[in-house]
C-alpha cells in the first residue's frame, strides 16, 4: 500500500465555498477515476483553513497510473482556475510503509 498526503490551506472567508466544490464537483471525478480517497480533514484547532488530504494506492504501479490521469482530467484542470486563488501552501508527500509494518498499527484502536 502507498499513501499519498495532500496538504494545503484553504483562505478562511473561502472554506465553505472550497468545500461545496469539493463535494460537488471534486469527489464525484474522484469516483469515476476510482481512486481511493481514504479521507479529507480539516483543522479544528490550530491553523485557520488546513487541510489534509489521504489517498490510498495498492503500489506505486497504480499511482503511477491512476494520479495523472485524475489530474489531467480537464474538469479538474477547469475547477483548480477556480479554487486555485483560494489554497495556498500546497504539499505533496508519497508515503510507504516502514520495514516490518502493514503501514497500520496493529492493536492499536
Amino acid at each position: 500500500m502507498i499513501l499519498l498526503r495532500v496538504s494545503y490551506r484553504v483562505r478562511a472567508h473561502q472554506i465553505g465555498p472550497f468545500e461545496g466544490i469539493f463535494q460537488q464537483e471534486i469527489l464525484p471525478l474522484v469516483r469515476e477515476h476510482r481512486l481511493k480517497l481514504a479521507g479529507i480533514f480539516k483543522s479544528k484547532v490550530g491553523t485557520v483553513g488546513e487541510f489534509i488530504e489521504l489517498w490510498e494506492f495498492e503500489d506505486l504501479q497504480e499511482f503511477e497510473e491512476l494520479w495523472p490521469r485524475l489530474i489531467g482530467d480537464p474538469r479538474l484542470q477547469d475547477i483548480f482556475q477556480r479554487t486555485g486563488p483560494m489554497v495556498e501552501e500546497e504539499t505533496f508527500h508519497l508515503f510507504e510503509p516502514a520495514a516490518g509494518s502493514s503501514g497500520f498499527a496493529e492493536g492499536f484502536s
